[in-house]
């Protein structure tokens, strides 16, 4: 009998927003069945870089990001996989200076909470979390027991319009897109479904070699027609759980949404071989 095999190309770990180590999630991943990952932290690459270190014969890693970026005043994620990864020292410097920023943010942001909800975060989380996201915002809100569910905050609190939002500083799409192909990397448009104000459509022609087509909000016609856009385009699809922990509403649990057969030779081909 034939092994299956199976792929994750989106996931978070304790590097960004997630509430896993890589080694966890690596564990995590052979227990699942999965063949090859890609761990896409936001806007780092020191977790996807240590899984590398990490693969065996058993679980293959593919170096990968998570890339934040903003078209027409709506964030924009552009997922970056490395088939060669080397010399992205550059690269690296860029990301940590955008990660100051985020730090910077995340200050200011904990003013607003005690100003206009009375939440004194302790800040301490940030220490260990090189890219301090407001996702990672959310969690420590929740962690130190405030009475808040991560959508009441994204909602209510930190959320684009309310009072203890604040907009970062990010790559406009297109030059995100260019950043990453500048290094090698293969680039693809992440959970195409959530884009609210710019049409996917418009976004694929800004140079993106792929569309993260099987995601965990998706319906069936959303995936259906996702396929279709890359087919119709000449790009090539992925999937990805988008896992930051387990029975997370905004996001799938580890593995169980992954690319299969043709889908995924076509992918690899891509990135094993460099093929442009």
């Amino acid at each position: 009998m034939s092994i299956k095999i199976l792929g994750d190309f989106h996931i978070h770990t304790t590097y960004s927003d997630g509430l896993f180590s890589v080694e966890e999630v690596l564990a995590m991943a052979k227990n699942r069945n999965l063949s090859i990952i890609a761990i896409t932290d936001h806007d780092v690459l020191a977790g996807s870089l240590k899984a590398k270190s990490l693969e065996s014969a058993e679980l293959k890693a593919i170096v990968g990001i998570e890339l934040s970026t903003e078209y027409r005043g709506e964030s924009i994620h552009i997922l970056g996989y490395f088939p060669d990864p080397k010399n992205l020292e550059g690269l690296e410097e860029f990301l940590n200076e955008q990660r100051e920023g985020r730090k910077k943010r995340a200050f200011l942001i904990k003013e607003l909470l005690l100003k206009h909800f009375n939440i004194d975060l302790n800040m301490d989380f940030t220490k260990s979390m090189p890219s301090i996201t407001r996702g990672a915002i959310a969690q420590a809100i929740i962690n130190q027991g405030f009475p808040y569910t991560h959508d009441e905050i994204f909602t209510k609190i930190i959320g684009r319009g309310c009072p203890a939002y604040l907009p970062s500083t990010k790559l406009d799409t297109e030059s995100g897109i260019r950043l990453l192909k500048e290094y090698g990397a293969f680039t693809v448009l992440a959970h195409p479904v959530l884009l609210k104000k710019n049409a996917p459509e418009d976004i694929v022609q800004m140079g993106v070699d792929g569309i993260e087509a099987i995601y965990p909000v998706n319906t069936n016609e959303d995936t259906e027609k996702f396929i279709h856009l890359a087919q119709k385009e000449g790009l090539f699809v992925t999937a990805g759980s988008d896992f930051h922990g387990f029975d997370d509403a905004k996001h799938g649990n580890l593995g169980e949404h992954y690319l299969e057969g043709r889908n995924l030779e076509i992918f690899l081909n891509k990135i094993t071989k460099g093929n442009k």
